[in-house]
């Protein structure tokens, strides 16, 4: 299967969900953390998913899928037990030339969902284009190692780094260098050691001359707050 790899931005897009099981409660997860506004078809739902239903998290149109269900839809996901169902869903999708995925079943599929390894913004995604998902998910548990929890928020200093100096200078020659530097400098390893005064020198030495001592600060203790790593247990 020949396939054209893509970040979907979904965010406040209306996508559903045909099955409430434990795989469909999954493709929801996956979609809320996107920003998407979820819909759920399903006969039943798990705790969780009825939890979310309760609290208007997500929106349940009912037990039984009908092509109706996909007005106003961007994406709809397959993820019933009943093979006849999903490919309705997926028929009916196609039809109407929505993006669908069903559960398993690739050759029903517009797209396929990777095997992912999220580290706050940043997102690593590994397919075999449907030939081995156990070959994709033994990939993702490797890299998982190579991409550690200090990932979160070391990327997002370098988003929030990046966004101050292009709201400052934007289109500056230097720019390009000076991004380069951080990403091939200590400051990994600084967040992974959870190192503030490490991290702050780190920055300090490169937009040292462009953004203030006060303005960085602010920007380690916000990233390195707001996504702590797991304790060092000795």
């Amino acid at each position: 299967m020949k396939v054209y790899p893509v970040f979907a931005l979904i965010e406040d897009r209306a996508c559903l969900v045909v099955g409430g099981g434990a795989v469909g409660e999954r493709k929801v997860r996956d979609l809320l953390e996107a920003g998407a506004r979820v819909s759920v078809v399903s006969r039943e739902l798990t705790p969780y998913l009825a939890e979310l239903a309760d609290q208007g998290a997500i929106r349940y149109l009912g037990k039984d899928f009908t092509p109706e269900h996909l007005e106003g839809m961007v994406l709809a996901v397959g993820a019933t037990d009943d093979p006849e169902v999903n490919v309705r869903v997926s028929a009916a999708a196609r039809e109407r030339g929505i993006w669908v995925n069903i559960a398993d079943a690739p050759d029903l599929c517009t797209f396929i969902v990777p095997a992912q390894i999220k580290r706050g913004p940043l997102t690593v995604a590994i397919s075999t284009g449907g030939a081995s998902p156990a070959l994709a998910r033994r990939l993702r548990e490797e890299l998982e190692e190579l991409f550690g929890p200090e990932y979160g928020p070391y990327v997002d200093l370098l988003r929030m780094v990046r966004e101050k100096i292009l709201a400052s200078r934007r289109g500056h020659p230097d720019n390009h260098a000076l991004f380069q530097r951080l990403a091939a400098g200590p400051l990994k390893q600084a967040v992974a050691e959870r190192d503030k005064e490490w991290v702050l020198q780190v920055l300090m030495d490169s937009v040292g001359t462009v953004l203030s001592r006060e303005t960085v600060e602010e920007l380690v203790n916000k990233a390195m707050d707001e996504q702590p790593l797991p304790l060092i247990v000795d």
